[in-house]
């Protein structure tokens, strides 16, 4: 069972990106807990519980002081995991964040859209990333949730449409795994004609840090040449980006 001290906490801060929030300076915050198993995630210690277990949780208001100290030098943080939905926590934490004068860019796999609406209604939320893991029709295997396909894809479809009525703002994005190829891409962008923008980005296999498969590791995915050439592709359908 997930270690509750973890469990939808804050277990790491990053004190400072130029690219996670767009435009933004931003600190980010990693939450512990996810309700997927991508494979070819290298979070692993943010989506095993046998992995976060061991982790320190920060407390939000820790969290809340250290960012205090920083306001007018940061613009926004961003809350990231694991999924940052599953923290019973999260609106409540997400309103401190706001009342300190800080953009909220919200990273989800959209699996829970329930909670995203609660957030989005209140103005709690100015920025959702929304993480496509594959089309639709490859989600089990691309989420590690074998006999949910159809489940997920009711799910994050529901997303996109609060995205696309309430999110000040917004961006899909797909991690091109392994086994990715064009074609499934442009299931994608096909999938989510008319959104507000796709973002790609490549594989990214971090030597010091596990995979939730390692098997996944060595396998070959597009490069970012590859993706490059599909944009006009793409663009056809929704305004794309590559992100390396």
């Amino acid at each position: 069972m997930p270690n509750p001290k973890a469990f939808g906490q804050v277990v790491h801060v990053q004190p400072l990106s130029l690219q996670d929030f767009p435009g933004r300076l931003a600190a980010i915050l990693f939450f512990a807990g996810c309700n997927l198993r991508c494979p070819f995630c290298y979070n692993a210690e943010l989506v095993l519980p046998e992995l976060y277990a061991s982790l320190p949780s920060l407390s939000f208001e820790r969290v809340l002081a250290d960012l205090a100290q920083r306001r007018g030098f940061l613009d926004g943080v961003v809350l990231t995991g694991g999924e940052p939905l599953m923290s019973a926590d999260l609106q409540e934490f997400a309103k401190e964040l706001k009342a300190l004068g800080f953009l909220v860019k919200l990273d989800t796999n959209g699996t829970l859209p329930e909670g995203l609406a609660a957030l989005l209604q209140k103005g709690l939320v100015d920025y959702v990333a929304l993480d496509l893991k594959a089309p639709f029709s490859r989600y089990a295997e691309y989420t590690g949730t074998p006999g949910k396909a159809e489940a997920l894809a009711g799910q994050v479809q529901a997303t996109l449409a609060l995205l696309r009525e309430l999110a000040p703002d917004y961006e899909c994005r797909t991690t091109v795994a392994p086994g990715l190829g064009p074609e499934d891409l442009v299931q994608i962008a096909c999938e989510i004609r008319g959104a507000r923008r796709y973002v790609l980005q490549p594989f990214f296999r971090p030597r010091e840090k596990r995979l939730v498969d390692e098997g996944w590791r060595e396998r070959p995915a597009l490069r970012e040449a590859e993706l490059r050439a599909l944009l006009p592709e793409l663009r056809r359908f929704v305004p794309t980006e590559l992100r390396a």
